[in-house]
């Protein structure tokens, strides 16, 4: 099982989040978590094919 714990100044915890269950299969936090990574970074290659890399 693998969390994401965030927690306050005192080291009390604020938030919780499991991205593997007990199985070490990934939830559908995970999933949406890589998605929105892929979608960012294809944006960005995108805006940089455009702009940096375009054909003179």
């Amino acid at each position: 099982m693998l969390k994401l714990v965030g927690t306050h100044r005192d080291g009390t915890i604020a938030d919780e989040r499991v991205l593997l269950d007990a199985n070490d299969r990934p939830t559908a936090f995970l999933l949406g978590l890589a998605a929105l990574e892929l979608a960012l970074d294809v944006t960005l290659a995108v805006i940089l094919a455009k702009t940096v890399f375009k054909s003179r």
